[in-house]
Parts: C-alpha cells; sequence; structure tokens
C-alpha cells in the first residue's frame, strides 16, 4: 500500500514551510533559468508554473544552487523531529542570506516532483483568500503561489529506512509564508 505525507514546520496557520541553508545558498546561483532541472525531476518546475498561473503568477525559474541545498539535506534522511519517517524541515537553509522556503513531500511508494507537487497544490481547498486562513493544512500551496517567489531547486532522494522515504524536498526564493500576509 502506497501512502504519502507532507510534513509542515509549525503549528501556526501559515506556518513557516520555509528555511534553508548552507552560508547562503544563493550567493553563488548562476543566472535565474541557466540550469534545467535533472531527469529524475521532469516537469516538476512547470507543475508548478501550472499552479502558479491558475491564480495569474508569473512562473518561476530553476535555481541550481537551491537544489543542491535540496540535495544535501534531502541526501542526510534525517527524522528527528517526530519519527514517522519523513525527512525533517532544514531549520538552518537561511543562515547567512536570503529567506528560503522549503516544502518536503515523502511517499512509502513511488514519488515525483510532478506528483509532490500536486499533493502540496490540493491544499487550496483549505486556503480561503478573503480571510487569508487555512481550515487545515495549506502552508504547502500557499509557499507555491508567494507571489515574491522567483526560484526554486528540487531534489528527489530515496531514504529506505524511512516509513516515507521516497523524498522531494523544493527550496524557493524569496521564501513565502511570512506572518500574515496573503501570498497573491
Amino acid at each position: 500500500m502506497r501512502t504519502a505525507l507532507a510534513r509542515v514546520c509549525t503549528p501556526a496557520l501559515l506556518a513557516v514551510v520555509a528555511g534553508c541553508g548552507a552560508d547562503d545558498p544563493l550567493s553563488d546561483a548562476g543566472p535565474p533559468g541557466s540550469a534545467s532541472e535533472p531527469p529524475e525531476l521532469s516537469g516538476t518546475l512547470a507543475a508548478h508554473n501550472q499552479v502558479r498561473a491558475q491564480v495569474g503568477l508569473p512562473a518561476l525559474t530553476w535555481d541550481p544552487a537551491l537544489a543542491a541545498v535540496a540535495k544535501t539535506w534531502a541526501a542526510r534522511c534525517i527524522d528527528v523531529q517526530d519519527p514517522i519517517g519523513l525527512v525533517d524541515h532544514n531549520e538552518g537553509r537561511s543562515t547567512g542570506g536570503a529567506y528560503v522556503g522549503e516544502n518536503i513531500y515523502g511517499s512509502s511508494g513511488s514519488a515525483t516532483g510532478p506528483a509532490a507537487v500536486a499533493s502540496w497544490a490540493s491544499e487550496a481547498a483549505n486556503y480561503n483568500y478573503a480571510s487569508n486562513t487555512c481550515s487545515d493544512v495549506c502552508g504547502h500551496y500557499t509557499q507555491l503561489v508567494w507571489r515574491e517567489t522567483t526560484k526554486v531547486g528540487c531534489a528527489l532522494q530515496d531514504c529506505a529506512r524511512l516509513q516515507y522515504g521516497r523524498t522531494v524536498v523544493c527550496n524557493y526564493a524569496p521564501g513565502g509564508n511570512i506572518n500574515s500576509r496573503r501570498p497573491y
């Protein structure tokens, strides 16, 4: 049986689903769109941009530096926050630089970048734009559609010892879910 799970950072209503880092994951990034997503994540950028287009937002570009930070973190396969078998958030991802958002998706079966994005996008049903509130988890969705975010980089990792070991980590810059601001 295949199950999937997404981790939300904090219990706050529009939880910060972000924070990343090496010293500054953006400092050595090339020009926006200078590299494309790796083959194992084919369609991930397009899936992000389809969700953003639904609310009239500009497309994101793939950022290899953000992807490298996501890959390094995901490869650690760390789950100490709540040992249910899903990779923890990288709380240090924004250290020394601009705030970086993060979404994490895990599956006990197969997982793809586009499937992770679809899972996060499904949280749109929980978000009320008029009141800027969530009836249930929606922080992954609001990061996807954060107006100021311009770049994304993701990684796919197999963590065999975790229950939800097939993991997708996406990092976003600038990060979203800031206090009580509307995403768009």
